[in-house]
């Protein structure tokens, strides 16, 4: 049985979700068709409806076989719906260059291409006819979701709530991580830096794999503690905020701190200049790409070898972040044990219970 990887549809439901935006590209090239918008609105509230149960479908998937091929059924639409985005997007890139050729004025990526009145009846019925199979094949497998017995979570609660991070770990709560460990220390005490003196290192994986531990644990070494000339941890999570950032990682530092996110971005970039530091953003959701680079940029001023760690439970925002993500899979059957009688039996031998 074919078990679907959980953080690859996230990442393909992330940017789908993105591009249909209300305000975004594709929703204008369909303004001049009240229905084609309504259609493209209806495509972006049942991907919703279904990423609502896409965690209970992903525990579930090994057990029941009818959930997995559910699932492999919702990556194939998703497959789908990315493929037709594609070819409109191909469509307004080709008009836009023969225009170009034709000495018509310039437009802005795929935006005003004449009003998109350059798009033809035929290409605009033939989107119509494709999104309306593709929403009919959505409606289907939501359809599925009462009888498979899959349950709604809606992963901006269990984001707020999560508890906020430290710095402070038990050395012996890593388990089977020591490869990651090492890497993870041979990246931060390397002085190659990709792109400038700032190099970022995402550590991605599914809830609960021990992608905090393993940064705790390295963040406490003795080798990085003695590399860097500043440390600062910070647990991001959800709802994303810049200020809070700001504030909580001037304060890790030791710095006063107000409410002006100007004032705070300048200090912390005054702080930071010439001087070889690592932080650790912790549990990282937002994968809004301008509003990490406005982030990145306050960074950047610092030594060759400067650092930044990222844990993150997405794919995307691992790519978006970074690159050569350490990947925290699950752990070998052994290790898993050792783990568990650790926690629950306390280290005796099960034969004894």
């Amino acid at each position: 049985m074919e078990v679907v990887g959980g953080a690859f549809l996230s990442s393909a439901l992330n940017v789908l979700f993105d591009r249909l935006a209300p305000n975004g590209d594709l929703l204008n090239m369909f303004k001049m068709d009240k229905r084609d918008v309504r259609l493209l609105k209806k495509l972006r509230m049942t991907l919703i409806g279904l990423q609502a149960v896409l965690s209970d479908a992903e525990n579930k998937q090994a057990s029941n076989q009818f959930v997995s091929q559910w699932l492999n059924e919702f990556r194939h639409a998703i497959d789908s719906a990315e493929n037709l985005i594609e070819e409109v997007n191909y469509e307004a890139l080709r008009i836009k260059v023969e225009g170009q050729h034709q000495n018509l004025a310039e437009t802005s990526n795929y935006q005003q291409v004449s009003d998109l009145k350059c798009f033809s009846d035929d290409f605009f019925l033939y989107i119509k006819e494709k999104l309306e199979e593709t929403i009919e094949r959505l409606k289907d497998l939501q359809k599925q979701i009462g009888d498979l017995g899959l349950k709604e979570h809606f992963g901006s609660t269990k984001q707020e709530t999560r508890t906020p991070s430290t710095s402070l770990v038990d050395e012996s709560d890593i388990f089977g991580r020591q490869k990651e460990k090492e890497d993870l220390i041979d990246r931060l005490l390397s002085e190659d830096a990709i792109g400038g003196n700032l190099t970022v290192v995402p550590i991605v994986g599914m809830g609960g794999a021990g992608k905090t531990t393993l940064a705790k644990v390295v963040y406490n070494d003795e080798r990085v503690k003695n590399h860097f000339g500043l440390k600062a941890w910070f647990c991001v999570s959800e709802p994303y905020d810049a200020l809070r950032i700001m504030k909580g990682l001037l304060q890790e530092i030791g710095l006063v701190v107000n409410d002006n996110l100007n004032q705070l971005q300048v200090k912390l970039k005054e702080s930071l200049k010439g001087k070889k530091f690592l932080v650790v953003l912790d549990d990282v959701w937002n994968d809004n790409y301008n509003e990490w680079d406005d982030l990145r940029n306050v960074f950047v001023q610092g030594d060759l070898g400067s650092k930044i760690i990222v844990t993150t439970r997405k794919e995307n925002v691992a790519l978006m972040m970074g690159s050569g993500a350490i990947n925290v899979g699950t752990l070998s059957s052994e290790v898993s044990w050792a783990l568990f009688k650790r926690h629950s039996l306390e280290n005796r031998d099960p034969e004894e219970l």
